[in-house]
């Protein structure tokens, strides 16, 4: 093997390196390689980027990697495979390495953040991810639903988080992760570059979400004065709706973990009354299915936890005494890791056909799984806008429709107020899924006789731009008169 450190290949320019120069020192790599892959018998032709575009990169690479700080870039192993991959001309392997640093980094802040938050999250995104507790564990939480996870938490913005999937798109249709065809730009790998450093790897951490780390530290290290709590509650409640309900989410799990320590027992206690008062009924919901779960399942330490949480926060109306709302929920979980894992277009039928065989005959659906079923339905039925098939799978496609058919108009509703749901909306920028979520709204348009929802409708269906319906004044104010 070549030692990269006795500077066999002159690639990087000195001062008075001309850009003629740089192009000609990178093309003598080009001969021996085709020279190598030929006697071995492999193709040699139509591999490596053009000399101009590597150029271009290393002409650039070093004013971008600046956001870096230096301490922090000798860590970087995977940009150093990212800079060797771009001289080479290896464009698509370059973004698969780019795309593996910036997950490590990701990980790194969250495991850095607080990791119980974290898989609080991650396990009501999805079963699968129950019982996960340690920093080796995070590598079993999808890239989508870590990605996901950081915008609920705070570690990215919403903008932010559409620049990361927009990179992550190129890294699963444009790199080596996947066999393409698709061709990458010098400009265009110099701007992922700048994304993943800028947004992801060297992303200041905001104020806001430091505040919770430090109120979940609090939460679990301190006994809180009775008299501190309404403080508490009311600061709580000035985060985004979501946030919030994301770490009462974190702390009913930890009420149920037989454990917790009694003074955190009793933290709890004293916030989670106030708390309640701030989430939605669709949350509600889901912590009282919860007591059916373990009812069912025989957990009868987290079923008597969950019992005394009701009876703390005043929530006993939403208790679920039977196992189906949280086993739909729950199958509503796989079906959607499915979509959003790789080739959905072929995995989403078996749980679709799950889902199919738990509904009631003849009745509504749980209220307890109304949001979830909604959302996941409507977005496998939308697709993610790739490919031909539009990021649908055809085989689960009539089970959509019979599950859409099945849509009340309260159902419709909770449809309509997933436009302005990052998550649901976040495929839409592409036009074939911009083009789908119309398409669905208006068939829901022809299906339901109330005329404010067939108005709200409107303004989705005659959005310019559908990802942002969610946000226009019309959307806003036709909202108002449906919920």
């Amino acid at each position: 093997m070549c030692d990269l450190n006795k500077n066999e290949l002159s690639i990087i320019p000195s001062e008075v390196d001309a850009p003629s120069d740089i192009e000609s020192n990178i093309s003598t790599i080009n001969a021996p390689l085709g020279n190598f892959l030929s006697h071995v018998g492999l193709p040699a032709d139509n591999l490596l980027s053009p000399v101009d575009e590597r150029r271009k990169v290393i002409q650039s690479i070093e004013s971008v990697l600046e956001i870096l700080p230096i301490e922090e870039r000798k860590k970087a192993t995977y940009l150093s495979k990212f800079a060797i991959c771009v001289t080479v001309g290896l464009f698509d392997g370059a973004l698969a390495f780019l795309w593996d640093e910036t997950i490590k980094a990701l990980r790194n802040k969250v495991i850095g953040f607080d990791l119980e938050y974290f898989y609080s999250i991650a396990a009501s995104l999805s079963s699968r991810y129950r019982g996960l507790k340690d920093p080796d564990n995070i590598s079993a939480v999808s890239e989508h639903d870590l990605l996901e996870i950081c915008r609920r938490i705070g570690l990215i913005d919403d903008v932010n988080h559409r620049r990361l999937d927009n990179v992550n798109y190129f890294r699963n249709h444009a790199s080596s992760a996947h066999p393409n065809d698709t061709e990458i730009t010098g400009i265009e790998l110099l701007g992922f570059l700048e994304t993943c450093l800028k947004y992801a790897i060297n992303a200041p951490i905001e104020h806001s979400v430091i505040q919770v780390k430090r109120f979940l530290d609090n939460i679990r290290q301190h006994a809180i004065a009775s008299g501190d709590c309404t403080a508490i509650v009311t600061e709580i409640s000035k985060l985004q709706p979501q946030r919030v309900e994301d770490i009462l989410q974190t702390l009913f799990g930890m009420f149920c973990d037989t454990g917790t320590s009694v003074d955190t027992l009793d933290n709890i206690r004293g916030l989670a009354l106030g708390i309640w008062e701030y989430v939605s009924e669709d949350f509600r919901l889901k912590i009282g299915a919860r007591f059916g779960y373990y009812r069912a399942n025989g957990d009868v330490p987290r079923k008597e936890r969950t019992q005394e949480f009701l009876d703390v926060v005043d929530g006993n109306e939403y208790k679920d005494e039977d196992s189906l709302g949280a086993e739909l929920i729950e199958k509503l979980q796989h079906l959607r890791g499915s979509h959003y894992g790789p080739n959905n277009f072929y995995n989403e039928f078996p749980h679709a056909q799950s889902i199919e065989q738990s509904l009631p005959k003849g009745a509504g659906i749980p209220e307890s799984a109304r949001h979830d079923f909604v959302k996941v339905v409507a977005t496998c039925y939308i697709g993610n806008g790739h490919g031909y098939r539009y990021g649908v799978d055809e085989n689960a496609l009539p089970i959509y429709k019979m599950f859409i058919k099945r849509f009340t108009d309260d159902d419709i509703i909770t449809l309509l107020n997933l436009f302005s749901d990052h998550e649901f909306t976040n495929d839409m920028s592409r036009s074939k899924a911009g083009a789908r979520a119309i398409k669905l709204c208006k068939w829901l348009k022809e299906r339901t006789s109330n005329s404010l929802i067939q108005q709200a409708l409107d303004t989705v269906i005659e959005c310019s731009i559908v990802q942002k319906a969610g946000k226009t004044g019309a959307y806003k104010q036709a909202m108002k008169k449906v919920t």
